[in-house]
């Protein structure tokens, strides 16, 4: 009988918060999981650093690195229960997280998407993640301000440095996209799960403590060339018709704005190479659009609108449907 939730950690050079975060799962009050630790070809192992562990667990080595969109959709593909969390290597989940995010699950079978409260680990009164929320220009950006109150909320999306899914409700639309290979994989998959139907929701209960950026700590030019690539790809890939009109103009304005500000001054690069890969895209917005289930106008309540809140990092949430 496979466990009810598969929690996929993807590792990569994790060494300084690996352990931590392995011990944090053993805290949970929920116990119904099976470990499965995904190592992208690190310099040292996490199986010949990590002692036993006190639950179900498999350490998968890989020889070459797939990146956590590589990872998590190997993981996939591979996930034998209902339910798989995502929790990167440097995020700490207090002891109820499983146990809120799986309760959640079962009470909301209208969500194929759970993301947590996620607080910064230098300062535990910082948000450091409510939601994934999505610009109507096609820029996204993960929510630093929660609301009050301890209610599921319904919102854009969710970040999968600490999210539960449905197994089944990701395989559907395709998986995790391979070709991201990091950052925004989860924005794309989130915008596929809205395209299909379902609803992503921010369980407030389900607490984790983040670091964040942990493995880019030293490759600040690929983390910019990856968010200039990625973010094109999403827009390109799963913004309907007509809105699609609307959103590629002002998407160029933002980035436009944006590198005359100085800001990600290696995201050009990586937005060159988005521009030349469109046809691949292309070819996978065929069938992403021809499977939505969604209307343009009901997409365009989840998209924000003002560009006040992508500056501020705003949190835009429903508490209803």
């Amino acid at each position: 009988m496979p466990a009810r939730v598969s929690v996929v950690v993807i590792s990569y050079n994790s060494e300084a918060t690996l352990g931590a975060c392995l011990a944090a799962l053993g805290r949970q009050t929920f116990t119904d999981f099976h470990l499965l630790v995904i190592d992208n070809a690190s310099a040292r192992r996490p199986s010949t650093y990590l002692g036993a562990l006190p639950y179900a667990h498999t350490f998968l080595d890989l020889d070459e690195n797939l990146g956590f969109a590589g990872g998590m959709a190997l993981a996939v593909d591979k996930a034998e229960s209902p339910l798989i969390a995502a929790l990167n290597p440097d995020a700490f989940p207090e002891p109820t997280w499983l146990a809120e995010l799986a309760a959640a699950a079962e009470q909301h079978p209208e969500a194929a998407a759970f993301g947590s409260l996620q607080r910064s680990a230098a300062d535990p009164a910082r948000i450091d993640g409510f939601g994934d929320h999505m610009l109507a220009t096609g820029q996204a950006w993960r929510g630093q301000q929660a609301p009050a109150g301890d209610n599921l909320v319904y919102c854009f999306g969710v970040c999968a440095a600490a999210a539960l899914y449905r197994t089944d409700a990701v395989r559907a639309i395709g998986n995790f996209d391979r070709r991201f290979f990091c950052l925004y994989e989860d924005v794309d998959l989130s915008f596929r799960l809205r395209l299909a139907g379902h609803q992503c929701a921010v369980v407030p209960r389900a607490v984790v403590s983040h670091v964040g950026g942990a493995s880019f700590k030293t490759r600040a030019p690929l983390l910019q060339r990856l968010i200039g690539r990625n973010q094109w790809w999403v827009l390109l890939k799963n913004m309907p018709f007509p809105l699609v009109l609307l959103a590629v103009p002002g998407f160029f304005a933002v980035e436009f704005l944006a590198a005359l500000r100085g800001h990600r001054p290696g995201s050009l690069g990586g937005l060159l190479e988005g521009l030349r890969r469109s046809g691949e895209m292309l070819d996978s917005r065929r069938e992403i659009q021809k499977a939505a289930r969604i209307s343009p106008a009901t997409l365009c309540r989840w998209l924000t609108w003002a560009p006040s809140a992508f500056l501020r990092k705003q949190s835009p949430v429903r508490r209803s449907l």
